[in-house]
């Protein structure tokens, strides 16, 4: 587990360390903002699944800063969302559009002083530091953890996606689906080493998945941003309706009983050698 952990933690905040230095330099672009959110998640699942060897303190620390590092990237990539959504819906107006862009420069500015803040304490060095001196926890071995942990999470996001996928669910238990399905996801990756190619094509259906309930969760955001605006608002909701019905019959072709037993089957297979 310690070898596990050194090489994940190192290169989890060196990605980190890349997504705020492509922001910096980049603030127009909506993939840079997309890509250090994706970081930014992927750190924090790491230090979920390794509390017990860094610290609950340690953890609690970190995540604090990484919150609101999120939030402030949310609220500028929400904007580039709703235009993009308003447009893929057919309702894309000029004044609504350009009341979007006035807020992303708004948002885009507060995110640019608190990617400059980061920058001038080296938070990222610190954290490398001290989550380096935390590194304890138990002799686990790291087959034994992803045995221990993968299939419980697992169970977890079909619980929650065959909820998700009835006829009358709502978007909030879609947008469960959603980060649950990254749990597992960016789990997986942790534990890399100890599966091989193995659970490949698992890692395609989660993305699949992920991406289904993201375009659903993009009209809910647009449809907050925009909810005086009916004429709009009844185009997203109909686009919103649409996607719901793919993100149903993807999860009824993908994510079947045999394939939950499959799949489970798998992870509790973590190399043992």
């Amino acid at each position: 587990m310690r070898k596990l952990i050194r090489s994940q933690t190192a290169e989890r905040l060196k990605k980190l360390r890349t997504g705020l230095r492509h922001v910096a330099r980049k603030q127009d672009d909506a993939d840079t903002i997309h890509d250090l959110r994706v970081s930014i998640r992927r750190f924090t699942q790491e230090l979920r699944v390794f509390e017990p060897w860094f610290g609950p303190k340690t953890v609690k620390r970190i995540r604090r800063p990484l919150r609101r590092l999120m939030e402030r990237c949310g609220a500028v990539r929400n904007c580039d969302i709703a235009i993009d959504v308003l447009r893929t819906a057919g309702c894309a107006d000029p004044a609504l559009v350009a009341g979007l862009d006035r807020e992303r420069r708004r948002t885009s500015q507060q995110l640019a002083e608190e990617i400059e803040e980061w920058h001038k304490t080296d938070r990222i060095g610190k954290w490398r530091d001290r989550l380096k001196a935390g590194r304890a926890g138990s002799r686990e071995r790291a087959d034994a953890s992803a045995r221990r942990l993968l299939p419980a999470i697992l169970e977890d996001l079909f619980r929650a996606g065959r909820t998700a996928a009835q006829p009358d669910s709502s978007a909030r238990q879609m947008h469960r689906v959603r980060l649950k399905g990254k749990r597992v996801r960016y789990t997986l990756e942790l534990f890399k080493q100890a599966y091989g190619e193995k659970t490949e094509p698992m890692m395609k259906s989660l993305k699949v998945l992920q991406e289904k309930l993201g375009a659903i969760n993009d009209c809910a955001t647009t449809l907050e941003m925009i909810r005086r605006e009916r004429a709009a608002a009844t185009a997203v909701r109909r686009l919103c309706g649409e996607r719901q019905a793919e993100f149903r019959e993807y999860w009824k072709n993908h994510f079947r009983t045999q394939e939950r037993l499959r799949w489970k089957a798998v992870l509790r297979a973590a190399d043992r050698n």
